[in-house]
This record gives structure tokens, C-alpha cells and sequence, in this order.
């Protein structure tokens, strides 16, 4: 396979990867509860954006860094509305 068409899939992989957390940072924003969210797979999710973005900094990848930046940046996202939703109640 050449550079080009390694390159065009990894951006699609990346690229579906990295939103396919956009509609649970919204629907946690939307309904103002992360009780659903699991601290495990939080921390899990984190860690695993940080040692990605480590390793495309190593192997100078720019598809990696970026997705796997705003990747951890939607995990703290999450994060963050698990501590500012703990206060809410819903009925």
C-alpha cells in the first residue's frame, strides 16, 4: 500500500474515532448527568489519548497527535461534567 492511501485511511480512522465522542459530550451537556459514565473507562480513555498522542509526537504524526489531542480533550470534557453534574438531580 503507498504513504498516500496508508495516510487517507488513517485520517478516516482517526477522524471517526475522535467524533464518534462528540454525541456523548453533548447528550451529557444536554441532559446535565454523567452519573452513566463509568470513572473506569473515563480514566481508561484518558490515559490511552495521552500514550497516543506520546506515540504520534515519537513517530512525528500529525493525524495521530491531533485526533488522539482532541480526543483527550473530549475525555476531559467528560470529566469535568462528572464533577460539575454530581450536584444535579433529575426526577
Amino acid at each position: 500500500m503507498d504513504t498516500l492511501a496508508e495516510e487517507i485511511i488513517g485520517l478516516i480512522a482517526a477522524s471517526f474515532t475522535t467524533i464518534s465522542f462528540i454525541p456523548q459530550v453533548f447528550r451529557t451537556w444536554k441532559t446535565k448527568s454523567a452519573n452513566s459514565l463509568s470513572w473506569f473507562m473515563l480514566g481508561i480513555s484518558i490515559t490511552a489519548a495521552i500514550l497516543w498522542v506520546s506515540y504520534g509526537v515519537y513517530l512525528q504524526n500529525t493525524i495521530i497527535i491531533l485526533s488522539n489531542s482532541i480526543m483527550g480533550i473530549l475525555q476531559l470534557c467528560l470529566i469535568c461534567f462528572k464533577f460539575l453534574f454530581k450536584s444535579f438531580s433529575h426526577s
